[in-house]
């Protein structure tokens, strides 16, 4: 039925405009309920939907990952930096298991590495988010040390990319 040239017109520009479409009217509808009901400014929910969509464009395009952007967005716009971390981790979620499953049906992923990855990974989490209680245990009232851990890890991850950019431009890699 894709040999139809009509039938393949309208699936190529159904999967293109439906999802795009749809964010846009979800984003219209929780932008409308969050000013009226929730009380925010309209500038601030453009700024939470404009980073949203520049951290899409960037996750798709250069592979950024959304903690990255967003961790220190919502550290900026005045959330706790708990709730910080903790949305842009479930943020992460939803983005790196949708990058896994494409992976993986395209055949791309050596599933022994991504097993030890995967152990790794699970336990560095665990340690950061075991790491940012204490903190905030200990240091009641003050932000500032969960922000620094957040401030630290994403310096880290700039610095490591901006190595590793270098040692491409080199020709290293």
């Amino acid at each position: 039925w894709m040999d139809v040239e009509f039938m393949a017109w309208i699936m190529q520009h159904l999967v293109t405009t439906l999802p795009l479409w749809s964010c846009l009217l979800l984003a219209m509808y929780y932008g409308h309920y969050a000013h009226k009901v929730s009380q925010w400014k309209v500038q601030t929910v453009a700024a939470y939907q404009l980073c949203a969509v520049a951290t899409g464009l960037l996750a798709g395009l250069v592979g950024v990952g959304g903690g990255l952007i967003f961790a220190p967005f919502f550290l900026i716009m005045g959330l706790d930096p708990a709730v910080a971390v903790g949305t842009s981790s479930t943020c992460v979620l939803f983005t790196s298991s949708s990058t896994t499953m494409q992976y993986l049906f395209t055949d791309r992923i050596m599933m022994s590495l991504a097993l030890v990855y995967g152990i790794v990974t699970l336990a560095a989490s665990y340690a950061g988010t075991s790491l940012v209680h204490v903190i905030q245990d200990k240091f009641k009232g003050r932000r500032s040390y969960i922000t620094l851990v957040v401030a630290t890890g994403v310096a880290l991850s700039a610095l490591l990319s901006l190595a590793k950019f270098v040692r491409l431009l080199r020709g290293e890699e």
